[in-house]
């Protein structure tokens, strides 16, 4: 019996992540005590989780943390990628663009070039060649929004 859980009551597969799931939460690197966990703790948090393998309890962190932090951009920014290896591209294409209204101007390269991704990956191609276009307005050096702007302007002509 582990957690309960008679184990020659359930099939091979079961059984097997049954038995591991104790030493799998051993392997937290969370210590959760009474104290709300900072941004800069959570995106820590879920981006160790995310190195463990545990991709249910991060993005269960990455949710809990934009409950509590809706404009933090560490926890904005670690949300969106979350959501973006998941290929949840709708959630990740809402967290980027809050995360642009927080920035209030001062978007990097990076994130407008995260965000016509997901709009491609989205199948938002008009969308994603014009937000490429205007991230490349405000970062004429960036060449990851150059290549993207030159790639969608190749594959999906106006």
């Amino acid at each position: 019996m582990i957690a309960g859980v008679n184990l020659q009551e359930q099939t091979m597969p079961q059984a097997a992540a049954i038995s591991r799931y104790p030493s799998e939460l051993s392997e937290i690197p969370l210590q959760l005590n009474a104290e709300v966990a900072s941004p800069s703790q959570v995106r820590e948090w879920v981006a160790e989780l995310f190195e463990k393998n545990h991709i249910n309890l991060a993005v269960a962190l990455a949710e809990s943390g934009l409950a509590l932090y809706p404009d933090s951009e560490d926890v904005l920014v670690i949300s969106a990628l979350v959501s973006e290896v998941q290929q949840d591209w709708p959630r990740s294409i809402e967290i980027l663009e809050h995360l642009i209204e927080v920035q209030a101007g001062n978007t990097p390269a990076e994130v407008w070039h995260h965000l016509a991704r997901t709009l491609r990956c989205d199948g938002q191609y008009p969308r994603a060649h014009a937000v490429a276009q205007q991230a490349l307005q405000r970062h004429p050096g960036s060449a990851e929004l150059m290549a993207m702007v030159q790639e969608l302007s190749n594959t999906y002509p106006n």
